[in-house]
Parts: structure tokens; sequence; C-alpha cells
């Protein structure tokens, strides 16, 4: 059995760009990898068997098991894989932890199983899945168009600086983050015409750090998530929210600032969850399995 690390992602800026006809929103939107992530033990098998520290995400219920069903059904596979996952991200937090969990289990079967699918190919495969999971599989920072899908490399500066992540214990659902920003702000933003819909950020000119859409609907349906966002934009150069929430990012000049901020959050009972580290260009697995 050989461990595989299945990374956090944190979104550098996020903007909904639209509301398609089936309900999926049009994004423009940036992703980046940090020094901390869930662990995946996976071997060779007879049959698909999976286990999780987190139980309530054993067997069937959980992402990665339905990823690989399919993907053996697809590629008529009648070898299984056993796997074993540590969760380290807390969930609804906004960091991609199911959807980078699935990118890497199905990156491991592809070799494991000898099926050879490029990286496009799995990537197609996986959106059906989820629109985070093409990230990680793209195995580089990125931005991403369509819902997610249309990716391409990050044309700006990636900050180097020493990051805070921080989860306030409470976390925030996607489809009612995006659903609160449908009925509440997405009308102001837009006029009726589609083109004034397109709020690219991604451009040299408007790209903007941090800027995220659904901040004030998460902040809304995550009443802990406003107190842990203004302490961290205090104490910090520059303080956002990643996805759709509820984990936010902090840059900060050095580690003892970090540490500090830190202390503060864990004191006053504002994180439950904390991790101080940095950004990686790269996915970690880019080299070993050709993310």
């Amino acid at each position: 059995m050989s461990k595989y690390t299945a990374p956090a992602k944190v979104n550098l800026h996020l903007a909904i760009t639209d509301v398609n006809n089936d309900g999926y929103h049009g994004l423009d939107t940036s992703f980046v990898f940090v020094d901390v992530g869930d662990t995946l033990d996976i071997s060779l098998a007879d049959e698909l068997t999976l286990s999780c520290s987190d139980t309530s995400l054993n067997g069937k219920k959980n992402l990665v098991y339905q990823v690989l069903s399919a993907f053996a059904i697809k590629h008529n596979i009648d070898q299984g894989l056993h796997i074993e996952i540590n969760k380290k991200l807390p969930s609804q937090a906004g960091l991609g932890g199911g959807s980078s969990d699935a990118a890497t289990a199905l990156m491991v079967a592809n070799k494991l199983w000898q099926v050879g699918c490029s990286q496009d190919e799995l990537i197609a495969f996986a959106v059906p899945f989820g629109a985070d999971i093409p990230c990680f599989i793209y195995g580089e920072v990125s931005l991403a168009k369509g819902i997610g899908e249309q990716l391409s490399p990050f044309p700006h500066h990636i900050p180097t600086e020493t990051i805070v992540l921080a989860w306030p214990g409470m976390g925030v659902s996607t489809a009612a983050a995006f659903a609160h920003f449908d009925e509440n702000y997405f009308h102001a933003l837009t006029d009726e015409s589609s083109a004034a819909k397109v709020r690219a950020r991604s451009d040299d000119e408007s790209f903007v750090l941090g800027y995220n859409d659904l901040e004030q609907s998460a902040i809304i349906l995550c009443s802990p998530l406003e107190d842990m966002l203004s302490a961290m934009r205090k104490q910090s150069v520059r303080a956002w929210m990643s996805g759709s929430g509820s984990a936010c990012v902090a840059l900060c000049h050095s580690f003892t600032e970090a540490q500090s901020l830190v202390d503060d959050l864990t004191s006053k009972a504002l994180a439950s969850w904390v991790h101080i580290g940095h950004f990686m260009p790269e996915h970690p697995l880019k080299e070993k399995i050709g993310a």
C-alpha cells in the first residue's frame, strides 16, 4: 500500500459570470494548492473497498468510491482497489477536500489499473462528479472558466508569503451559497443582456486577489465566518474566503505574524481548525503520477 497526498486548494479569486439554463453557474476563478491535505493509502485488491477516518464517509457514500466505480465500469476494469482515507481537511470549507481525494484516487487508479487516459480525458470524465475535481487533475496553479473545467495556466503572481488557513467550525453548503447569491445578489450585478453578465476578473486589468462573489452569502449562511474573517483582515497583509466558504486564508509577513494570528483566532474561539503554511504552484503528485 502506498500513500498519496490530496492537497487543499484555495481560490485566489471567484467571480460568478452567469447562470446557465441547466442551473450550473459560469465562473471566472483561479486555483492554487496548499501544503496541507488528506492522505490516501491505496493498493491493488480484488474488489473496490474504501474506509475513511471520518466514518460517515465510509464506503459507497464517499465521492472517491463513486468516481472509481464509474471509472472501472467505463473501462471494463475487473480489478479493485483498497483505499484508506485519512481526513485532515474540514468538510464544507471551500478547500476542495472531497474533490481532491477523488482526483488523487482517479489519477492513481489510472496508473494502477493501466488504463492510460490522458490528463484531458481524466478531466472530461471527472467533470460530472464535481466542478473542483478538474483543477487537481490539471496539476498546477490555474485559471478556470465554464463551470470550473476550462483550465489554463495562471498568468499572475502567486503570493509567496506565509499563509494562515482557518475554518470557523461551521461549514457552508456549496449549493446553498450559490442559491443565496442567485436570490439576493446576482440581479444587482447584472442587467437584462447576457453580455453584461460576463464579469471576468482574470484579465490583467481587473484581477483582484481575494475577490469572491460568494462572500456575503456565506457570511449570512455561516454567522461565525464574519468575525473570523474580520480578525484575519485586521492582522494580516490580506485575507479572503476560499470558494463557497467557510475557510479563509490570510497572507502574513512572517511565520511569527502567522503564529500570532493563529493564537488570537484559537484563544478567542474564532477558528476550530487552522494551518500555517504556503501556497504551492504544483500538485505534489504532478511528477510522481503525472497529475
